[in-house]
């Protein structure tokens, strides 16, 4: 067995969708965590991006491109989580943030069973893989917050129709 030296760097999609629900995969029996839900989350490789990390590891697990929430990394970041016990594996620290949906119908693909969305109150029953549960609570949190302090100004930021109507409802219901 080898010794891991250094933290893995991956990153959790927080996928928002239309009607302010957050997308979760099922992730297969028979691997660690297996049959509990999760955020879409992959491994950052050598020279990639957070950006398209997030695009890769979300179609390869949900079918769904995707693209940030808000116009940036800064503002789209739901949280690092560092916990050295967070994956039973390895030593990974994950950063998440939220995302929005541009094309694509979800389908379980690479390691997962399901893909689907719940809302704050649905995802309180759910067996959720390894610390998937914080990240979800912050950014349901995070939204929440966003939309009460910042609707006008977010409003602006979002330049297509699409984005206007998935900040619009995700503000109506928190």
């Amino acid at each position: 067995m080898t010794t891991q030296k250094n933290a893995y760097v991956d990153v959790n999609q927080v996928i928002v969708t239309s009607e302010g629900k957050i997308i979760l995969a099922k992730r297969i029996k028979g691997i660690v965590g297996g049959g509990k839900w999760h955020l879409p989350e992959g491994r950052v490789q050598f020279k990639e991006t957070f950006e398209t990390t997030l695009k890769r590891v979300a179609f390869t697990k949900t079918n769904l491109k995707v693209e940030l929430f808000y116009p940036s990394l800064k503002e789209s970041l739901v949280g690092i989580y560092d916990d050295p016990e967070r994956d039973p594996r390895e030593h990974a620290v994950s950063i998440a943030f939220l995302c929005k949906i541009v094309d694509g119908e979800t389908k379980p693909r690479a390691k997962v069973e399901a893909v689907n969305s719940f809302s704050e109150a649905e995802t309180k029953n759910l067996e959720i893989a390894f610390d998937h549960r914080k990240t979800v609570e912050d950014a349901f949190s995070m939204l929440k917050n966003k939309c009460s302090a910042m609707k006008s100004v977010l409003w602006k930021s979002c330049t297509d129709r699409r984005s206007r109507r998935c900040l619009y409802v995700v503000c109506q219901i928190f």
